[in-house]
């Protein structure tokens, strides 16, 4: 099959596992699920969005491993991924699980990290928290995260995430989904879209969202960045739009660039590869 951009549309690599421990990291069980593809010096490390997971990154995973190894993580909670035991983790528990998830793969060096959404929240805070181990960033889909909405907002939000998983990730992906993408989105990428919403468990959601409640990635993670950064929000983005969130958030941090491809919705990386894998290769790679 080929993307209307133009794409051939790859098959996902099977999933993988590995042990962490469990105890000194939050978490229920020692299981982390992730995807991989390639090999080489350089390690690019995708962080999914809240309602997503390692699926999402199926042109990423394809497009980037003849230049890099590439690890696409399921979040504990996810796709396989042993939840947090807390019902609100903090945002620098998912890094210390992502650090870990590295570690067990002999990826210890400095990585490149793509976020999607709530992914790109956990890579400000990998790159703020963690300034060794993150050689560059970018923010797709770019969070901010709910703090800076204030207590009315931030409830009003979680009650939503509530309601919309409440009969589960199928359910969830036939309600939510279309939110996901720009407007006339044709029905293969709306499909690729549902395939991986379906895998979301209410849980592992919920954790996540009450995690966003806590941060303000503006105040809290921006100003401490150092690694460079590429924020890529779509010109049709619903979610996170671009011109108050993404572009606030790129001025924010130092030497950042913000780009806001015309026609895309929250999910770049599968509703425009071309364009996404181009800016991604440009900005990880130099080429």
């Amino acid at each position: 099959m080929i993307h209307p951009d133009g794409t051939p549309i790859p098959p996902l690599p099977d999933p993988r596992f590995c042990e962490v421990d469990a105890q000194a990291l939050g978490l229920e069980g020692r299981r982390l699920s992730y995807m991989e593809a390639g090999q080489g010096p350089l390690t690019i490390l995708c962080l999914h969005g809240i309602g997503a997971n390692s699926m999402g990154w199926r042109f990423s995973l394809a497009g980037l491993s003849d230049r890099a190894r590439v690890i696409a993580w399921n979040a504990p909670g996810y796709f396989l991924s042993d939840p947090f035991a807390t019902e609100a983790p903090a945002p620098e528990d998912y890094a210390a699980v992502a650090l870990a998830l590295l570690d067990a793969l002999g990826a210890q060096g400095p990585v490149c990290v793509a976020g999607s959404s709530f992914g790109s929240m956990l890579g400000a805070c990998l790159a703020a928290r963690h300034p060794a181990r993150v050689a560059k960033l970018v923010m797709m889909g770019t969070s901010r995260g709910q703090r800076w909405k204030g207590e009315a907002g931030r409830a009003a939000m979680l009650a939503m995430r509530e309601a919309s998983v409440a009969e589960g990730g199928v359910a969830l992906a036939r309600t939510r989904s279309e939110k996901l993408v720009a407007p006339g989105t044709g029905k293969l990428v709306r499909g690729l879209v549902e395939g991986m919403v379906a895998a979301t468990h209410p849980r592992g959601l919920l954790q996540a969202a009450r995690c966003t409640e806590q941060v303000d990635v503006i105040a809290d993670f921006a100003p401490l960045i150092r690694a460079p950064t590429l924020c890529l929000t779509g010109a049709e983005d619903a979610v996170n739009p671009p011109e108050t969130v993404g572009r606030l958030i790129a001025q924010a941090i130092p030497g950042a660039a913000f780009v806001s491809p015309a026609g895309v919705g929250h999910l770049p990386e599968l509703e425009a590869p071309a364009v996404t894998l181009d800016h991604l290769r440009k900005h990880f790679f130099g080429a």
